[in-house]
């Protein structure tokens, strides 16, 4: 149940990715060191949470849609049970059978 998100959204998220994989290059830390260069830290924390914000926003709506089937079928059941109860006789309601 994927979202389909536009494609310059996922063209954004590509190079978001790519950006940040490359930043994480050597042995799981910023190729840059600390004193250098901030601002590829910076932009590589960017592409990070972007990266985090579109995977945030497509399981939101993943669940959302999952939640929207599941109330839909839970509604489909509780009509049926109301039908079943208008098809049963008055005297067998009466009596309990």
């Amino acid at each position: 149940m994927m979202i389909n998100l536009g494609d310059s959204a996922k063209k954004d998220a590509v190079i978001a990715a790519g950006i940040a994989l490359r930043a994480i290059a050597k042995d799981g830390k910023f190729v840059v060191k600390n004193g250098e260069d901030r601002s590829v830290n910076g932009s590589v924390a960017s592409a990070v949470g972007k990266t985090l914000s579109m995977l945030i926003i497509d399981i939101r709506n993943t669940v959302d849609s999952g939640l929207k089937t599941v109330s839909e079928l839970l509604a489909a059941v509780k009509q049926e049970d109301k039908s079943a109860e208008a098809t049963i006789p008055i005297n067998a309601a009466a009596s309990g059978q």
